[in-house]
């Protein structure tokens, strides 16, 4: 029988095989409007990986940070020896978790190389698509799966829920951290408001894409239909600007995050979905940006932390 250790790895010689089919076309990405995007598996993602892209990654990274109150996690995992990041972008919180988990082995997976070229020696990146099969490693052998903010990558959430649920140890955790892409706010008048068409157009054009961005709110269910246990939601409320005076800090990451988005989340879906060139969707951006930071409406938008156990007895 294989001990831990042997099939700890087994995914360094896996990884290693993985690593070097990567070719030099996929590294440089492709271009597109202005900004380049991912080359593995082109089009499957729908923003950029550009340098701009990973800085605005990284932000966002820091208004989860701020969000969750300095936890990675809320799920109880408790001593992993291996841990999966699905989505892991710039590495970031796959980086993080090993160098809080020393014993534990962290691969993080993403379309995009991005990843920086150090790691701490416990965490391995891989180039791959979560919506294809996993093939870097067997089933039943992560201790805690991890997804955050990778609304624009899945294509079917049944599936992605019932590999984890595959790739899991009996007793082990899956954890999806998600922001809602919806702005809400009490405030009458904001039905009309640039920001609402806006998001409305985003939402249909993903929708039709099949990569629908708003689906945060959906995961507790999905997880519960793949068979996980123990399903918990935790949702913190994140406004954008400074208008929350308990949360001034996390407003003021979230609203420069938000310009920063606004642009890459929608010019690839309006200008290949809705047919929009590429003058109609910058000015539809800049209109939302500048309602944004005027501070008009106080908005806010969502995010869900959802965390699901496989059974011990599965």
């Amino acid at each position: 029988m294989a001990s831990d250790t042997d099939s700890s790895y087994e995914t360094d010689s896996l990884y290693t095989d993985l690593s070097a089919s990567v070719t030099s076309s996929i590294r440089e990405g492709r271009f597109e409007n202005g900004r380049r995007y991912h080359a593995h598996r082109e089009g499957t993602y729908l923003l950029p990986d550009d340098e701009k892209e990973q800085d605005r990654l990284d932000l966002m990274g820091h208004c989860f940070s701020l969000a969750l109150k300095g936890e990675l996690y809320k799920a109880p995992v408790k001593d992993p020896k291996l841990c999966l990041d699905i989505g892991t972008g710039t590495g970031l919180w796959a980086l993080d978790f090993a160098d809080t988990h020393p014993d534990c082995q962290v691969i993080g997976t993403d379309l995009s190389p991005i990843q920086p070229s150090w790691s701490a020696p416990n965490c391995k990146f891989i180039i791959d698509d979560a919506n294809a099969d996993w093939i870097y490693a067997e089933k039943g052998q992560f201790d805690f799966i991890h997804a955050r903010y990778v609304y624009a990558g899945i294509d079917d959430w049944d599936k992605l829920w019932r590999q984890s649920y595959e790739h899991l140890k009996p007793g082990g955790w899956v954890e999806h951290q998600e922001p809602s892409a919806w702005f809400e706010t009490e405030d009458p008048g904001f039905e009309n408001s640039q920001s609402h068409f806006w998001q409305v157009q985003t939402d249909e054009a993903s929708a039709k894409m099949g990569r629908r961005f708003n689906v945060a709110h959906e995961q507790k269910n999905r997880m519960i239909k793949a068979g996980f246990i123990n399903v918990h939601q935790h949702v913190v409320n994140v406004p954008l600007g400074t208008w929350d005076p308990d949360k001034i800090q996390l407003g003021k990451c979230a609203l420069l995050n938000m310009v920063e988005a606004v642009r890459p989340s929608c010019l690839a879906i309006f200008t290949r979905v809705l047919g929009w060139d590429i003058v109609r969707s910058e000015a539809l951006s800049a209109a939302v940006i500048k309602e944004q930071l005027s501070q008009k409406y106080k908005t806010y938008f969502k995010i869900y932390c959802t965390c699901g156990q496989k059974p011990e007895a599965a």
